[in-house]
């Protein structure tokens, strides 16, 4: 269900590093699911970036299908949905773990249905839970029995504030403190994805002062993906951004300004994610634009 996680909040916290990145056709989401935004807690907030509340009804309408590019991170849902519906490969109602989406993420909304979800920060959930975010790559799996207890209460609350705090608090009562090789990840990730310049996980492993296997290691344990395809990521969310922002933009400039060697390796990263080329995306937003 990351699917929400980057869209514009209706509220929430005011400033989120990169909020905008990770929407796909954004113009064909407006008006067909309703999202906000809360805090977490400070006994939480070290490990989690916020919780996501979304809702949507189509009954009478299509289906939508919903897109993102999705961020390095571990989500935790409780979700509800239609009798019998089947979302994520599960029966909903339902307490699950998302792990970091490789590939662009889809999710398909039919029916009435809500979500609560706390989005942890990159490493979040493995410094949260001790657990190895690796085994969680590209699967979603039911929540461990204490928190799909957590979960049935999240699901018999009667607001969106309600269902929030509950997950909140049975989340944050047994947060610990953060180590610091956690600390250390998170923010070599916010560096990766603010700091254009690093374009290569080699630069990333000097910054940290290890050696790049001793990186890779690391990431696949705390985060769930390498450095490399974090870096990657981070330049494919802000290509699809500015693809979007101005349509007419010069492809192989976009590829030079965000790192890769060429146009023709930016195509194919954007296609193998995507499932389209650049060039194609944009025309799709220049006529979404008209």
């Amino acid at each position: 269900m990351a699917s929400w996680n980057s869209a514009t909040p209706a509220a929430g916290p005011a400033s989120v590093p990169g909020a905008e990145r990770g929407i796909v056709r954004r113009g064909a989401s407006e008006g067909v699911f309703d999202l906000r935004r809360l805090p977490v807690g400070p006994a939480l907030e070290p490990f989690a970036e916020h919780v996501w509340c979304v809702s949507w009804d189509r009954r009478g309408a299509p289906p939508h299908e919903s897109r993102t590019i999705p961020f390095p991170s571990v989500h935790l849902t409780v979700e509800h949905g239609e009798p019998g519906e089947v979302r994520h490969g599960h029966p909903v109602p339902a307490t699950l773990l998302h792990g970091v989406v490789t590939r662009a993420f889809r999710v398909r909304l039919s029916g009435s249905g809500w979500v609560v979800g706390v989005k942890f920060h990159p490493g979040g959930w493995a410094a949260w839970s001790g657990g190895d975010a690796g085994a969680l790559t590209d699967r979603v799996v039911p929540a461990p029995a204490r928190w799909a207890a957590a979960g049935a209460d999240v699901l018999a609350a009667g607001t969106v504030e309600e269902r929030a705090a509950l997950l909140v608090a049975a989340l944050g009562e047994v947060a610990p403190e953060p180590s610091q090789e956690y600390l250390d990840v998170l923010a070599l990730v916010a560096r990766m994805r603010d700091d254009a310049g690093l374009v290569r996980a080699g630069q990333v492993a000097d910054l940290a002062g290890c050696t790049p296997r001793t990186l890779q290691r690391r990431f696949l344990r705390l985060v769930g993906v390498g450095p490399k395809w974090v870096l990657n990521r981070f330049r494919l969310q802000e290509a699809a951004l500015l693809l979007e922002r101005d349509p007419d933009a010069d492809l192989a400039g976009v590829a030079a300004k965000l790192g890769w060697y060429d146009q023709a390796h930016f195509s194919n990263d954007f296609r193998r994610i995507l499932g389209e080329r650049p060039g194609r995306y944009a025309a799709a937003a220049r006529r979404s634009a008209g």
